[in-house]
């Protein structure tokens, strides 16, 4: 008997170590550090960085920035707002692309770099330029001269108030070989959350579109596609001992509510964050349609608070490669005021990320 309780208490403590070890906050990642972007009109826009999308033009060494300022939760300052930098850690003197209209908001700005051009595109949703329109929402945009687009274009649309198939559109142009949507070369995809709204607010999977030319957009729906469900880490109480927190944790089922992609040795990678998530994960897709998870974050909040001081929520990841180094981007609430959103980042070696996430999908 009293070999079978000893034998029934190591079990236990087996078992509760592998809960902890699969559950407990943790990060494969550095903790992000904040990043300066100033705003045109202060007043208005306070600094604030809620929705970012990074790109790095390697032949010209410079970086660009679409981002969407978000103040206190207020979607009439969303406006699409366009940066370029030598430096990835400050931005300033940004361009306005169109300010707020009338009625109903604009949000999730996106950029694709293509030769010399500038793609800028962003969401509207119900405003007067939907209502011409005849939709719901609207991905409006168009190429860039000088910090400004002489000519708004449609790109995609949602007729539905129950969902939506171009939420955090993300563009990405394929004009490689390998395994491709369809095969298809020359093309340009955006990517998609297709996101339901009624009668519960629930990520359904990605969208993903095809057009053939940014000029002249003729996107088509392609493909909707459900996402794997995967469980990662988080918290159920927390406790402040020696001046550390400490957590009891729990699993969290991880929902896409705005991404990021990139590209890395032929296949399509992921970085996507829950609606105030506590979350930043990583996913990859060898054939650039179906997506896996693993359950170990690159960012998470209850790990961070212990170096920031504060308890973060993420809201927009983006991120690149360069020089053989991820860097991810995400926002969060500043710690000095909890009403902007603030840019902040992360960079590890490439090689080290991608070869501990393919061991965890082995």
């Amino acid at each position: 008997m009293k070999r079978l309780l000893i034998i029934c208490l190591v079990l236990m403590m087996v078992a509760m170590a592998i809960y902890c070890y699969l559950f407990y906050p943790q990060q494969s990642m550095p903790v992000g550090v904040p990043i300066s972007v100033e705003t045109p009109e202060f007043e208005k826009y306070r600094n604030d960085c809620l929705h970012p999308c990074i790109r790095y033009d390697e032949t010209n060494g410079i970086y660009h920035m679409a981002q969407s300022p978000y103040y206190g939760w207020n979607n009439k300052v969303e406006n699409p707002i366009y940066y370029t930098s030598e430096s990835y850690m400050q931005w300033k003197n940004g361009s306005l692309l169109i300010g707020t209209p009338e009625y109903g908001f604009n949000s999730d700005p996106c950029i694709l770099l293509d030769g010399d051009s500038v793609l800028y595109v962003w969401r509207e949703c119900g405003t007067p330029r939907c209502d011409s329109l005849g939709v719901v929402c609207a991905t409006v945009g168009g190429i860039l001269r000088d910090g400004k687009i002489n000519e708004i274009k449609m790109y995609v649309s949602n007729t539905s108030h129950d969902y939506d198939t171009q939420q955090c559109p993300i563009l990405i142009k394929r004009n490689r070989g390998g395994q491709c949507v369809e095969n298809q070369l020359d093309s340009v995809y955006i990517y998609a959350a297709w996101y339901q709204y009624n009668p519960e607010r629930i990520n359904n999977g990605i969208a993903i579109w095809r057009g053939t030319n940014i000029s002249r957009p003729d996107f088509q729906l392609i493909d909707t596609l459900r996402l794997p469900a995967i469980c990662t880490v988080d918290k159920l109480l927390q406790l402040r001992l020696f001046d550390y927190i400490w957590y009891v944790p729990w699993p969290q089922k991880h929902d896409v509510w705005h991404f990021d992609l990139f590209e890395y040795k032929d296949k399509l990678y992921m970085v996507s964050v829950a609606e105030k998530g506590d979350n930043i994960m990583l996913s990859v897709s060898d054939d650039y349609r179906h997506f896996k998870y693993t359950r170990k974050p690159l960012v998470n909040n209850h790990y961070s608070e212990n170096y920031t001081g504060y308890r973060q929520y993420f809201y927009k990841p983006t991120a690149f490669v360069k020089n053989d180094s991820l860097f991810v981007f995400y926002t969060a609430n500043a710690k000095d005021d909890p009403n902007r959103n603030q840019l902040f980042v992360t960079k590890e070696k490439i090689d080290k990320v991608i070869d501990w996430y393919a061991l965890q999908l082995l």
